[in-house]
């Protein structure tokens, strides 16, 4: 755990300082406040179902851009051997990485939060809905890291590593758009893969456990290969 924690703080003060890490805050920011307009006028809607729909979709390019820089960068440098003879194993270094990631998608959460302010302001938000709103954009957010992770410690460009996240987390956004190509039958067996499908539930109110239960797989089969990718090259 201390390895996981000294990883955290190492990539947290890179943050820090990382004009990157600011744009893409401001970015997101901006992608919430758009969404939060166009949900609202275009459907007459007050509410976060559609802005939530749509920032998982803007997550699903912003985070394996955000994430690209972690192994890659070391690759190029040269320092992810250092890393990887150091006390702090392949596993920890993998865990301290992602969640610092889920850290700062926590901090563009919370500059989200006026969104549902203004809500309160014209209405009455359901807080529930919500709360459970944020929380399954949380989960989107920690099993798209979690692939960036390992789109990032496959090559030592990163602008390849953020492109081929992007292309490994495509499928599972396009399978909830299937119906139209596979019909209806078809659809409702593969949009169990989607990750859309599994964040409605979320939207309305509800926690479903298979719905948590795929954002926590989804995570932890990503990061176990990144885990593994790191190993292999730990003994070339």
């Amino acid at each position: 755990m201390s390895g996981v924690l000294t990883i955290w703080k190492k990539e947290m003060r890179v943050y820090a300082v990382n004009p990157t890490a600011y744009a893409f805050l401001a970015v997101f920011m901006f992608l919430a406040g758009l969404f939060f307009y166009l949900g609202i006028t275009l459907t007459g809607e007050a509410s976060m179902r559609v802005l939530a729909s749509n920032l998982a979709i803007a997550e699903l390019f912003v985070l394996p851009m955000l994430t690209m820089r972690h192994f890659a960068e070391e690759r190029r440098q040269g320092t992810l051997e250092m890393l990887l003879t150091s006390p702090v194993s392949p596993m920890a270094l993998v865990l301290g990485k992602w969640l610092a990631s889920l850290t700062l998608c926590l901090l563009m959460f919370l500059g989200t939060l006026i969104l549902p302010l203004i809500l309160a302001y014209y209405g009455d938000p359901d807080w529930g809905v919500v709360c459970t709103t944020y929380l399954g954009l949380l989960g989107v957010a920690a099993a798209f890291c979690a692939a960036g992770l390992f789109s990032s410690s496959l090559v030592d460009d990163q602008l390849a590593a953020g492109l081929i996240g992007i292309v490994i987390l495509m499928p599972f956004w396009l399978v909830g758009r299937a119906e139209a190509l596979v019909g209806d039958e078809w659809a409702a067996k593969i949009q169990a893969f989607g990750v859309l499908s599994h964040l409605e539930s979320f939207n309305r109110g509800v926690i479903d456990s298979a719905d948590v239960y795929y954002f926590l797989a989804f995570a932890g089969c990503f990061l176990f290969l990144t885990y593994r990718s790191l190993e292999s090259r730990r003994w070339r």
